[in-house]
């Protein structure tokens, strides 16, 4: 198939290496300015809201996707009347507003800390009497890394939050003081749809192992495969939600939910942060850690293709190259190191190295500090 990818960032790139192994060609479009993908196949690039050149980008396309949500979703409704997008822009909808995202996980039956739609300064009084203090206000979209958002410990210190933040409309969240947080994985697809096109899709859905993120000024640091200190009752009811929301949503692709996890007096409860409708940061170990990455089951899910296991190959532990890319002095057993090909910028994620094995923590530690 020849496949349509909105963007041409790094999750791009690894979705084409991933797709071209097993037989698909790809197309990107892309903002203006740099890209990671011009090897990899016809680039078109365009703003994003010229239908000149969205028609130009899905001629010839069989199935499209997107490797970042935040781009405008006209676009992505208008690019799926010419072939499908998988998963589809009524997903990317929810994911683009934090509080639709919070309301679909309510509905879905996963946990959630109190929250509350600040439109304007008006607000933020019925706001903070609800949530109260601390707080996160966040921009209800394009915020990522730790972007477009504000800690409040005071509520005298929420207006000059809001107006930091443009006084765009924001969620307030209560803050969750959270023991670790972790990353679901999951992928769901519809097999058997091409050869019997009027016969009722077959819906898998399947997890990778949960993930335990490292956070570092709000940017992935590092993430350790298997999760652990995740009670198996509370992660396998945990499932269960997410796999109803996704069959809610009608998903199909990788889908990412990321987690805080605290341990009360009560028990141990997942609280559903955020999530990604696409391939994920925290998912990046399953190139040489997993028995299929999430990259290559995305493009299975998205040609509508039998899925791949999700079985590990032992303990990962994946780190970012964040700023800069140190020089490699050489190859490291069981340590592999993707970079991107970006230029350099203080904050950007420039590439990532992945230690597999039972001393997987050292070895990517070694490969680290011996650049």
């Amino acid at each position: 198939m020849n496949i349509g990818i909105v963007g041409g960032g790094q999750l791009g790139q690894m979705l084409a290496h991933a797709g071209q192994k097993i037989g698909h060609s790809f197309k990107f479009l892309v903002p203006p300015g740099e890209c990671c993908v011009e090897s990899l196949g016809q680039v078109v690039h365009s703003d994003f809201l010229d239908h000149r050149m969205l028609a130009e980008f899905a001629r010839g396309i069989d199935v499209f996707t997107f490797e970042w949500e935040n781009v405008p979703l006209a676009m992505l409704e208008a690019l799926a009347t010419f072939a499908p997008m998988r998963p589809a822009p009524s997903c990317a909808r929810v994911a683009k507003d934090r509080i639709q995202e919070k309301k679909s996980f309510q509905d879905a039956g996963l946990r959630v800390q109190k929250f509350a739609a600040v439109s304007c300064q008006a607000d933020l009084a019925a706001a903070l009497e609800h949530v109260g203090v601390p707080a996160m206000l966040k921009t209800r979209g394009q915020g990522y890394d730790g972007k477009g958002q504000r800690r409040i410990v005071e509520k005298s210190h929420a207006a000059l939050a809001l107006a930091q933040l443009e006084n765009v409309p924001c969620i307030l969240e209560a803050f969750v003081p959270f023991d670790f947080e972790i990353s679901l994985i999951a992928v769901r697809g519809k097999c058997g749809v091409q050869a019997a096109p009027n016969a009722t899709p077959i819906a898998t859905t399947i997890f990778y192992p949960p993930c335990r993120n490292q956070h570092i000024n709000g940017i992935l640091h590092q993430t350790t495969i298997p999760a652990e200190g995740v009670l198996p009752s509370v992660l396998q009811s945990t499932k269960a939600a997410l796999q109803n929301m996704m069959e809610t949503m009608d998903y199909e692709g990788v889908l990412c939910v990321e987690f805080f996890v605290m341990n009360t007096p009560d028990g141990q409860q997942l609280i559903a942060n955020e999530m990604a409708p696409r391939v994920h940061n925290s998912g990046h170990w399953s190139i040489e850690g997993a028995v299929t990455s999430q990259f290559t089951n995305h493009i299975l899910a998205i040609t509508r293709q039998p899925l791949g296991s999700t079985t590990t190959h032992g303990k990962s532990v994946m780190i970012n190259l964040v700023g800069v890319v140190p020089r490699v002095h050489g190859p490291i057993e069981n340590v592999a190191v993707h970079v991107y090909g970006k230029s350099p910028r203080a904050g950007r994620k420039l590439g990532h190295i992945t230690a597999v094995g039972e001393n997987a923590q050292l070895l990517a530690e070694r490969a680290l500090n011996g650049y």
